[in-house]
């Protein structure tokens, strides 16, 4: 077997098809498989680029990043933490100012899986290293810790630490960048789950589209699973009077915390307004349009800038919304998680009826899109298509109880 590692960077201006490309695409490069590891690649397709270096020193050392950029957005993708999405920026003027996914974590780097337990602090290790913009939360389990039949399932599974096993990046004719990934999460005698996922950018667009693909590859034994898409925001679309928008069919308090404040929960407060610590979640049932997708809008006081989720609610039946409206040192945050199931442990979820199971070499695709708003006419264009979608239906139903005792 050949094997090839490349450390220097390679930088060069492409626009026409490489060697490795099919006749579709400008432009192919594996950069991590079982032969081929690229440590540094820095090159500009047509009207992309990509970067892909490896992050040294403290708790990042050795973690792969990859940052593609299509004239409008930037994207940061870690392919050591189970192609997360640390983060998405415009990089083009905007009329209200920066625009940007993700949040101001205490954890200050991306850590990499090596020295993150997850099962550490009662299952609360995820947290060592909770940071960024996208963060998949399964396969195996997602949700709370705690024990399932004498099991410890730790916070919301393992699929966000652990590295992909094959990376590529592939520019097809029209420009469009895709980003794909490998992800095995598999254990002898247990699970034998993949995830094959990509992420892709079209030129001059504001659009982020990914599309997972969850695969058990057991020959004769089916296996519950779960995906979350943990979509944090903090600053600058976060803050005092920012507003949450979208097709929703009903929404429920996850508990007393939440209940209290039910009336307010589309509407976020200032830093500190939790006590030190607090939080809300809310557990919400999603309406999908004539086209079988749901829409959510987050939008800021001003209505200036805001980023758009919509989802397919036949692949994705249940939304989070985690509201952690702490003081800023302490992570001010907000989550909007489309998922197969709500943030409960597997136990209290399979229960509910919301645990999904895959069939012997059955696969199950999510498809999810976001896209930033860097002005008051694009969040008003979002709002409006979200304001006709809800005319026609009836009014969100308020379940005034909370959905955990």
């Amino acid at each position: 077997l050949k094997s090839e590692y490349i450390v220097n960077p390679t930088k060069c201006s492409l626009n026409y098809e490489t060697k490795e490309s099919s006749t579709d695409r400008l432009y192919h490069k594996i950069l991590t498989d079982a032969n081929t590891y690229i440590e540094n690649l820095s090159q500009k397709i047509g009207p992309v680029s990509i970067e892909k270096k490896r992050l040294k020193g403290g708790l990042q050392d050795g973690v792969d990043v990859i940052v593609a950029d299509n004239g409008i957005i930037r994207v940061t993708v870690v392919p050591t933490k189970g192609m997360t999405v640390h983060s998405v920026e415009m990089i083009s003027q905007n009329p209200a100012g920066p625009v940007s996914l993700g949040w101001k974590s205490p954890v200050d780097t991306i850590v990499h899986p090596y020295y993150n337990n997850l099962e550490d602090n009662n299952g609360l290790g995820w947290l060592y290293s909770f940071n960024g913009w996208l963060v998949r939360c399964g396969l195996e389990w997602s949700g709370h810790p705690g024990s399932d039949d004498g099991r410890l399932l730790s916070l919301h599974g393992k699929i966000a630490h652990i590295p992909a096993s094959k990376v590529e990046v592939i520019v097809s004719k029209d420009g469009t960048l895709t980003i794909s990934g490998v992800v095995k999460e598999v254990w002898f005698k247990g699970a034998n789950l993949v995830m094959e996922t990509k992420l892709s950018i079209a030129p001059g667009s504001r659009t982020v589209k990914i599309q997972d693909t969850v695969t058990n590859k057991s020959p004769n034994k089916s296996q519950e699973f779960c995906m979350l898409y943990h979509a944090n925001y903090g600053r600058p679309i976060l803050g005092k009077g920012t507003r949450l928008e979208g097709t929703f069919k009903s929404v429920q308090p996850f508990d007393a915390e939440a209940l209290e404040d039910l009336d307010n929960w589309q509407l976020y407060q200032a830093p500190g307004y939790v006590k030190p610590g607090g939080e809300r979640l809310y557990c919400v049932i999603p309406r999908a349009d004539k086209n079988g997708r749901s829409h959510v809008l987050l939008h800021d006081a001003k209505r200036g800038i805001g980023v758009s989720t919509k989802f397919d609610p036949s692949q994705l039946p249940y939304l989070s919304v985690w509201k952690n409206e702490d003081e800023e040192n302490s992570g001010y945050v907000t989550g909007i998680e489309p998922g197969t199931s709500f943030p409960p442990n597997r136990t209290v979820e399979r229960k509910a009826g919301r645990v999904s199971t895959l069939k012997p070499k059955e696969s199950r695709t999510f498809e999810i899109e976001f896209t930033l708003h860097g002005s008051n006419s694009h969040v008003q264009i979002a709002s409006k298509e979200i304001e006709t979608i809800n005319a026609s239906t009836t009014p969100i139903l308020l379940i005034r109880k909370q959905l955990m005792p």
